[in-house]
């Protein structure tokens, strides 16, 4: 099978929302994020990096039923952050995992830029069962 990860250009941010809304995903793309997609012809999988104050945050991930189980998610996050110096984002237990692999490592909420550590207690606030993560990527000890 042949898949294509890229960054979609922000033009076709509405064939993104079609995917999330049609697998009945929380959150929606907007132009300002970077918005990542696997293709298999059709989007099979996406996730979104979006700019909160000067930070990068990693959200709305999300893997078509069939495709789970493949490296589709590791292929996707792999692509969206390699040039990133460093991203948050708020995991469920279930894909900690998955995160770690990928040299996510979990972090105390309370060390969050302040408008992350504010959408974190809103999340929680909300029943969301949620887990603070941050990749630091390209660095070099």
């Amino acid at each position: 099978m042949q898949l294509s990860c890229f960054c979609l250009p922000a033009i076709q941010t509405p064939l993104v929302n079609k995917f999330y809304q049609a697998n009945r995903v929380r959150g929606r793309a907007t132009k300002q994020d970077a918005i990542w997609v696997v293709k298999a012809p059709s989007i099979i999988a996406a996730c979104r990096l979006q700019k909160i104050e000067q930070e990068t945050f990693l959200s709305t991930v999300f893997v078509e039923q069939a495709y789970r189980g493949k490296g589709v998610a590791k292929q996707l996050l792999q692509s969206a952050i390699k040039r990133e110096p460093c991203v948050y984002t708020f995991a469920y237990q279930a894909v900690v995992p998955l995160y770690s692999k990928l040299n996510f490592i979990v972090i105390d909420e309370k060390v969050l830029p302040a408008k992350l550590r504010q959408m974190f207690a809103s999340y929680t606030k909300q029943g969301r069962e949620i887990i603070a993560m941050c990749f630091q990527g390209n660095v070099h000890a």
